[in-house]
């Protein structure tokens, strides 16, 4: 399937001659989260009028563009040989030969990606300069891209600090998430206000308050807020989620007020005897579709345009189409509230960062079943996979404030 694919260097070659199409405000980010687009049932459109880019789902085939077709731009994904380019270009900027055998050998063979990104982990100023390194590429390829096509953007590609061996002829280094990360904090990094004043001293050590999320790229991912959690009725009701619950339902009415996706789980078990796993044989009982205890608690309820994702397992991306739909909706940042902290909250978390989303977790918009659970989990996450943050401060930058 690459063969279809032009790399950029052909690109390149076919700039002579090009006309102008449209002159046009793009949306930098999502174009160049489109150009990264794998997901063989997400197609990509730009429309020439607007700037902004269309995502079509639910078919493997292209599909007719939306009309009036000649207003739209079919956009396929970067192929994955210019991936494969990009990370041996990497390499090359390295001063350290250990990590350049390392990164070496994971591009021997299938998975390089993955075994690639994995590798980094060990090493996350490196990882941050990877990211800032795949994305100046990303947008070098997309403006090659659209010089071919005879598009011309009136706007500029996202700045943020450059680094000294990023690709030469791009006017600044690219946001994206990479925005997101930080040199590690130390013991005297301001601590987040907005959270009670327990958690805010456990997390301080590991706060990153400069770092926010964007709304226009951001997701609100509601966990498993079901009556058996949530309902003083429910079988497993969790004392601390009436507190959380409160909170957590203003963060969805600020989310929906500010135009930001509300996307609601649900933990639920079609078949026990086999979708149960180690969940069964575990907790020795499961939350069974159809139950009263598997239903939404009612201050939860999902609106007809926002989707619930059902789920058999702790993590929410886990065979679900989660990701798809943050992906064909140009989500970066994740927002993350429900319950349980330390086990379905916690993990989809971790699983969100892997997948390379950035996450904000909300630390008192969340409730397990101890209070030394839940903060050990805040801790976790603040140290590792994402910035913890309070309803307050949350509901401030939805508003604008």
């Amino acid at each position: 399937m690459e063969d279809v694919f032009e790399t950029a260097g052909e690109v390149e070659e076919q700039l002579a001659g090009s006309q102008l199409r449209a002159e046009i405000e793009l949306d930098w980010e999502a174009l160049a989260v489109a150009f990264e687009n794998q997901l063989p049932r997400s197609h990509i459109f730009l429309d020439l009028t607007s700037g902004k880019v269309v995502t079509l789902t639910g078919s493997v085939e292209t599909p007719d563009p939306p009309e009036p077709a000649d207003n739209f731009l079919y956009l396929k994904p970067r192929p994955s040989r210019e991936g494969y380019r990009t990370m041996q270009n990497f390499i090359g900027t390295l001063d350290d030969p250990v990590l350049v055998e390392k990164l070496s050998a994971t591009l021997v063979g299938k998975g390089a990606f993955r075994r690639f990104k994995d590798q980094l982990l060990a090493y996350p100023q490196v990882r941050q300069e990877w990211f800032a390194f795949k994305d100046a590429e990303v947008y070098s390829y997309a403006c090659a891209w659209l010089e071919k096509e005879g598009v011309r953007a009136t706007n500029e590609i996202p700045a943020t600090t450059p680094r000294e061996s990023l690709p030469d002829g791009l006017p600044n280094a690219v946001r994206l998430r990479r925005e997101m990360v930080v040199a590690m904090p130390s013991p005297e990094t301001e601590p987040n206000t907005e959270i009670d004043s327990d958690l805010t001293a456990a997390i301080a050590p590991f706060d990153r308050p400069g770092l926010a999320f964007r709304p226009t790229r951001t997701a609100l991912l509601v966990i498993d807020m079901q009556r058996v959690f949530v309902d003083p009725q429910g079988s497993s009701f969790l004392p601390m989620s009436t507190a959380a619950g409160e909170r957590l339902a203003t963060v969805i009415d600020a989310c929906r007020r500010a135009g930001v996706p509300v996307i609601f789980t649900r933990h639920v078990h079609e078949y026990p005897e086999r979708d149960g796993g180690a969940m069964s044989r575990w907790w020795r009982s499961l939350i069974v579709a159809g139950s009263a205890d598997s239903e939404l608690a009612e201050r939860f309820q999902p609106r007809q345009d926002e989707p619930v994702i059902c789920k058999c397992r702790y993590d929410a991306f886990a065979g679900t189409r989660l990701e798809m739909i943050l992906r064909s909706g140009a989500i970066c940042d994740l927002l993350i509230g429900g319950v349980m902290t330390n086990l379905c909250c916690e993990t989809t978390a971790r699983e969100a960062f892997v997948r390379d989303f950035n996450v904000f977790f909300l630390g008192d918009c969340t409730a397990a079943a101890d209070p030394a659970l839940h903060l050990a989990s805040l801790k976790n996450i603040a140290y590792g996979f994402g910035r913890v943050l309070g309803s307050i401060e949350a509901i401030g930058i939805l508003r604008g404030s």
